[in-house]
């Protein structure tokens, strides 16, 4: 179990996603500890942290716990949102045989594709 949860997470570490999450997850923490006693400054943090793992990651029902327990004065200082990335890193089955996504898949959506077309039609006019 140990062995393929390193296993995950050495393969998760190789996206730059998931490093940048990382890097998000611990420097939250790190100011966190540093504005423990400003409470509005920490959440404000934490909300930040929480909007930066989404995009990041994308949605994740683990990242909602740990909102919570940054919120509970006391367990703030405990290092949540490192741990939970982590947590989900390793745990992330990973398929290195899939195909690569594309760049701009995020031009697929329909957000964006109602976007370019309210675009067109105004260039038209």
């Amino acid at each position: 179990m140990i062995k393929k949860f390193i296993n995950n997470f050495t393969t998760a570490w190789k996206r730059p996603r998931w490093r940048w999450a990382l890097l998000c997850a611990l420097i939250s923490d790190i100011l966190g500890f540093a504005f423990t006693f400003t409470p509005p400054v920490y959440w404000m943090i934490d909300v930040v942290t929480v909007i930066v793992l989404f995009v990041v990651i994308g949605f994740k029902w683990a990242l909602l716990p740990a909102l919570i327990v940054e919120a509970i004065p006391g367990l703030q200082l405990f290092p949540a949102w490192t741990l939970v990335v982590l947590a989900l890193a390793g745990t992330k089955k990973m398929n290195c045989h899939r195909k690569r996504l594309n760049r701009y898949s995020f031009l697929k959506s329909s957000i964006f594709k109602i976007l370019i077309l309210c675009e067109v039609a105004a260039s038209k006019t």
